[in-house]
């Protein structure tokens, strides 16, 4: 059951720009959200949301770095 969705060619390829900037996005929207309620929104300040939220910033990092990568990338090709 699983073997096929591993295989697939769609979700072994790099995916395209617009697809990593979109989840990029999702990431920051969910880690300063994490952040925001983990440190303001409830009375006692939640560890667990809070570093959750740090995980999904860095993870929003890595993404928008892999983007710009990926721009330099195909600019180096057409040369």
């Amino acid at each position: 059951m699983f073997n096929s969705a591993i295989k697939s060619k769609s979700l072994m390829s790099n995916p395209s720009n617009r697809r990593l900037g979109i989840i990029t996005m999702m990431f920051f929207i969910a880690g300063f959200w994490g952040i925001f309620m983990g440190l303001i929104i409830f009375t006692k300040p939640n560890f667990i949301l809070t570093a959750l939220g740090m995980v999904n910033i860095s993870l929003g990092i890595f993404l928008g770095f892999r983007i710009l990568r990926k721009n330099r990338k195909e600019m180096d090709k057409r040369r």
